[in-house]
């Protein structure tokens, strides 16, 4: 085997090039399509299944998009009826629901944020919590909603939280 310096850098620049040949044939993908959330349907099965009356947003435009949708379940925790969505300025935006939800289940919903004062959506008052380490903004809605304590959050600006919570209507 006698073999030089420049027969191994030949050699590498060979399966180098080899390799970037096969990359470029790889094809790739340029964006992943979004699984379609049935969130009337889920909510449908949900109210069912817990006695609940889950809230949904009426009348949201179409930039409004549905990313995912369940009934979260821990143990020791309260149940909690999730619906997220991305919101026109491609922030996200959630709905939390519960019965009977504690101060440790609004301090979680709320990512541990300090109250800031409160906003009338609708006609109802919401109490406003923000997060500024985790970039959190939530809306706690001081009365239950379809017999349900209710957090809108995420991470979209105050107007569009307070847009999607004026759209919540129970048992819908």
């Amino acid at each position: 085997m006698g073999g030089s310096a420049r027969s191994m850098i030949i050699s590498m620049v060979v399966l180098v090039a080899g390799c970037a040949v096969w990359l470029a044939m790889v094809p790739r993908v340029s964006t992943v399509p979004r699984e379609v959330q049935d969130v009337p349907g889920i909510a449908r099965e949900v109210g069912a299944q817990q006695k609940w009356q889950v809230a949904l947003p009426q009348g949201l435009p179409a930039q409004w998009v549905a990313t995912n949708v369940r009934l979260l379940k821990y143990d020791g925790k309260a149940p909690t009826w999730h619906a997220g969505y991305q919101a026109p300025s491609g922030k996200f935006v959630s709905l939390e629901q519960t019965k009977g939800g504690s101060d440790g289940w609004f301090k979680d919903q709320t990512g541990f944020g300090q109250a800031i004062g409160s906003v009338s959506v609708g006609g109802t008052t919401w109490t406003k919590f923000e997060n500024t380490d985790k970039d959190q903004r939530s809306l706690v809605r001081t009365g239950p909603l379809g017999g349900l304590d209710t957090v809108v959050t995420g991470k979209a600006g105050w107007d569009e939280l307070q847009h999607f919570a004026g759209t919540l209507k129970p048992g819908a």
